[in-house]
């Protein structure tokens, strides 16, 4: 693996279980945490078929989305207007 000669820092948040499996992976293979990160991202960046599976699942999951929000935007609409309503309530009571 060729080491960049300009280093840039990120701060990435993980789950628990996540985290330890990294933490035993590079226990196990003596490596360290940034060397591992590494090489998990070159190995994303350079696989087209996980690029291609995950672009494929977001578009999929756009069309699902458009569709439950299509079939969900009347009740929102009717409870903006109850919310309202009870807004309208609150301040002719006040």
């Amino acid at each position: 693996m060729d080491k960049a000669t300009n280093q840039r820092h990120f701060s990435v948040m993980i789950n628990d279980r996540i985290a330890d499996r990294l933490e035993q992976f590079c226990s196990t293979v003596g490596l360290s945490e940034s060397a591992v990160v590494e090489v998990a991202i070159n190995y994303f960046f350079d696989d087209p078929q996980v690029i291609n599976g995950l672009m494929k699942g977001y578009r999929e999951m756009a069309s699902l989305n458009r569709e439950i929000s299509h079939d969900f935007s009347c009740c929102e609409e009717d409870a903006d207007v109850h919310l309202t309503q009870y807004r309208q309530g609150l301040q002719n009571f006040h």
